[in-house]
């Protein structure tokens, strides 16, 4: 019942001595295969944002390959800093694991399609 898209993942682990490691890739089946994903330390800003869509190897996918739309990054963009808010204003979330997540091409067709928040 998702719209057609690109499935990426979110995630985050809270870190005893860090604090919330952040996460970003493709997901679904992929994410297990090609582990291919990108990390960052909390908070992020724009441009930690925007480095973790563009760094990981499948980002070309995001921006449209073969025929494909391309995705709406600022959605992806958008959904990382609105993630990196939740973990700082509730620190007894520890892990958070959003996959898959699909990213569709329309504003306000992405969304998570299953996903799981562990609380302290």
């Amino acid at each position: 019942m998702a719209p057609k898209g690109t499935e990426v993942i979110f995630g985050a682990v809270a870190d005893p001595k860090f604090g919330p490691i952040m996460m970003f890739g493709l997901g679904g089946v992929f994410v297990e295969v090609l582990k291919d994903v990108a990390f960052r330390v909390h908070p992020l800003s724009d441009l930690d944002a925007a480095e973790m869509l563009e760094s990981i190897k499948g980002a070309q996918l995001l921006r449209g390959a073969r025929g494909n739309a391309p995705v709406d990054l600022e959605a992806l963009k958008e959904t990382l800093l609105r993630l990196s808010q939740l973990l700082g204003e509730f620190p007894e979330i520890v892990e958070v694991d959003m996959n898959p997540f699909v990213a569709a091409s329309g504003r306000r067709q992405s969304m998570a399609v299953d996903g799981r928040f562990r609380l302290r």
